[in-house]
């Protein structure tokens, strides 16, 4: 009887736990990825989830969906519960998986430990906007981090601040770009939006509507957003003529600093060659000088003579 009991128990909570887990539609043999799927669709619609149904489902053998939920949805909202999983995962049982490793490696790692990279930029311009498309990625040939979540937008009158973090081969990343702009714009105008999964675009307006010569305030060379130019054709063809001739007019000053350069190289080497001929002569002349000393001839200026 008390068994029985026990049992009726067990299956009540179970039932609770699924309807909690929104899993009371699925049965046992239904497969992973089904599950993985409907979970990744009630993340993305911003429904609670809570802890309890992270270790339900690594209990019932779903280690995938186990990983997913915890790196979509616990990591990326940083929800701690650290203590918790790793004193839940430390059963040998399941620390035999593969996925609950990468889970255990993830719960155990601290927050400043969290790679920080600047994503990949770039931009265009009108007389009256500036453009930055961002893509959540550490290098420009690597594809977008698919889960990237922005956290921090700050537009500035004079600055630009992206803050984001997101997951890359079970590896966390922070996102963070930061910058002083090259002239003043105007915030309560401007504007984020994002684009598809893992990019985002910056529109930014200007105060003065002028074409800049850069983005940022410091002379950092951020690549150009070319794909615009057929949007602002007679601004962007302007920008292009603006970029050639600082270009030139860079090119013009290395090759006078080259020259002066040169110069004063050439200046110091005969400065040089100046020095070691008077000293040379100061010697001879010192040598020339002791041969009319009594006994210091012997290998003296004069028997060289």
């Amino acid at each position: 009887m008390l068994f029985l009991t026990f049992l009726i128990s067990v299956a009540m909570t179970s039932q609770g736990l699924l309807k909690k887990c929104y899993l009371e539609q699925f049965t046992i043999g239904d497969p992973e990825v089904k599950i993985q799927i409907y979970f990744e669709d009630h993340i993305v619609k911003n429904h609670q989830i809570d802890y309890e149904c992270l270790e339900f489902i690594i209990s019932r053998g779903y280690y995938k969906v186990a990983l997913s939920l915890y790196e979509n949805y616990f990591l990326l909202n940083h929800i701690d519960i650290t203590d918790r999983i790793v004193q839940f995962l430390k059963n040998d049982k399941y620390l035999n998986q593969r996925e609950m490793q990468t889970l255990f490696k993830l719960a155990m790692a601290k927050s400043n430990q969290v790679q920080v990279v600047q994503p990949v930029v770039q931009w265009a311009q009108s007389k009256n906007a500036t453009f930055i498309n961002i893509k959540f990625s550490h290098r420009q040939d690597a594809p977008a981090c698919l889960n990237a979540k922005l956290e921090i937008v700050e537009i500035k009158n004079d600055s630009l601040l992206i803050e984001a973090f997101g997951i890359v081969s079970h590896i966390p990343f922070k996102y963070r770009y930061a910058i002083k702009l090259y002239k003043p714009i105007d915030p309560a105008t401007s504007y984020e939006k994002v684009e598809s999964v893992g990019t985002m675009y910056v529109n930014l307006t200007k105060i003065e509507p002028v074409l800049w010569l850069r983005l940022t305030e410091e002379d950092y060379k951020t690549p150009i957003w070319w794909d615009l130019k057929d949007n602002f054709r007679k601004d962007m063809e302007e920008f292009a003529q603006m970029l050639e001739k600082e270009s030139e007019r860079k090119e013009k000053y290395a090759d006078k600093q080259a020259k002066k350069n040169q110069k004063k190289r050439d200046q110091d080497k005969q400065k040089l060659n100046s020095q070691k001929i008077q000293e040379t002569k100061r010697q001879l002349e010192y040598e020339h000088n002791q041969c009319y000393k009594p006994g210091k001839c012997e290998i003296g200026w004069y028997q060289r003579q």
